[in-house]
């Protein structure tokens, strides 16, 4: 029943349901110290029975001296009362009795039972007791109403902003949350909110650039393999060049084919990125072991130097490491080299100078060199991995060597 409240009630039930738990049990602590407060004079009197009467054995029997005239005195083994300023006959038992309207504190002494009446006291705690009951309730109520006002205004603002999220329609990413608060938590929901479609409509420009320039890079490789295929079937069964030549232009185009496809899935594997510490001397030396070990039956000799650690994600790292690391062999000349430090990874080759004025191009999408025969998108893909990692990628080239290095702030 209570899931089904509006959250107005609910926040002014628990407000109030906490503060006269609270406000209870303060109250009752001090209900405690005036029942103390007030019962002491009371016990006081009562812990010498000897100042209210002293009985005297006698050859004629029990004899009573009574010294003071406000004490009730009876004997239980003689079933007599002795002194009764209250007309209120024979009682046997001992404790705080109520008889008629009025109250009584009674003891028992060797069988005899002596008294005093304090009513004055009882409706003295009495009167606090509901004066306390009075402000628990009166508190509550008061509680109650204050949050559910205070909570309904500040609901309505949430009302406002789960409206203004459903005019989005959920298919227009350029649209913004736009509504004045005085409520922190509510202006940091909006703020935040707004952040997150600010960060969806980047990431979907982006995706949607991605895609038209991925399939406009896709209609070449694959009109080119269309077409060859369409001469194989004419020609090429009885020209032995013409097949050999189809073979190779459709072996490269599905190869290029297939670049631009798994670069494309390398970019959507990165969304979600765990980071550990990596010790990098052994982190490369596994990454040249597995992906460069044997490259095209020939192998590659890369030297490492320095040690050092770096916190990020390691299959990020590695898929930049490697799309450099196959640039520089593509594209540069041996020495190969890697050097490494706290947070650096620098990969050199010693091939030709990168022109000052390409440098700044190098990381666009589908840019290519004069001599380059690859789609132009392992760069671009490194670059924003690199991104999203915190991660920059600086680029040195001279005369002697070409450096592409990974560093983290």
């Amino acid at each position: 029943m209570v899931k089904n409240l509006k959250l107005t009630t609910k926040l002014a039930l628990v407000n109030t349901f906490a503060t006269v738990i609270l406000v209870s049990f303060v109250l009752g602590l001090t209900y405690l110290y005036f029942y103390k407060l007030a019962m002491r004079p009371v016990l006081e009197d009562f812990s010498n029975p000897g100042r209210f009467v002293t009985v005297v054995s006698t050859p004629f029997g029990k004899q009573y001296i009574v010294l003071r005239w406000d004490v009730y005195v009876a004997d239980l083994e003689e079933r007599v009362v002795v002194n009764d300023p209250y007309g209120i006959g024979l009682v046997e038992e001992t404790g705080l009795k109520k008889i008629g309207n009025r109250y009584f504190y009674m003891m028992s002494v060797q069988n005899v039972i002596v008294g005093k009446e304090i009513t004055a006291v009882i409706r003295f705690l009495e009167n606090i007791r509901k004066l306390f009951i009075l402000a628990i309730l009166l508190l509550a109520i008061g509680v109650a109403v204050f949050t559910y006002f205070l909570t309904r205004k500040n609901v309505k603002e949430l009302k406002e902003f789960i409206a203004q999220i459903e005019l989005l329609g959920g298919t227009d990413v350029t649209k913004r949350v736009e509504m004045a608060t005085t409520t922190y938590e509510l202006k940091e929901l909006v703020q935040k909110f707004n952040e997150l479609m600010e960060r969806i409509e980047r990431s979907y420009k982006a995706q949607e650039a991605f895609v038209s320039a991925v399939s406009h890079e896709l209609r070449t490789p694959v009109a080119t393999l269309v077409g060859y295929v369409n001469m194989l079937k004419r020609w090429g069964m009885n020209n032995e060049n013409v097949l050999r030549e189809s073979v190779q232009a459709i072996e490269e185009s599905s190869k290029e084919i297939k670049q631009i496809i798994e670069n494309m899935l390398l970019i959507a594997r990165v969304e979600t990125l765990t980071e550990e510490n990596i010790e990098l001397e052994s982190f490369c030396e596994e990454l040249l072991h597995q992906k460069f070990r044997n490259r095209n039956h020939e192998s590659i000799d890369v030297e490492i130097r320095g040690k050092g650690t770096m916190k990020t994600n390691r299959e990020g790292l590695g898929i930049i490491l490697t799309i450099l690391l196959d640039n520089a062999f593509n594209h540069g000349a041996p020495p190969y080299l890697i050097e490494i430090k706290n947070n650096e990874i620098a990969v050199v080759n010693h091939g030709e100078k990168i022109p000052e004025e390409v440098i700044p191009k190098i990381f666009e999408r589908f840019f290519k060199g004069e001599k380059s025969t690859g789609t132009g998108l392992g760069l671009y893909i490194a670059n924003e991995i690199a991104k999203k990692l915190g991660l920059k990628i600086q680029v040195d080239s001279n005369e002697e060597r070409t450096i592409f290095k990974i560093v983290k702030d």
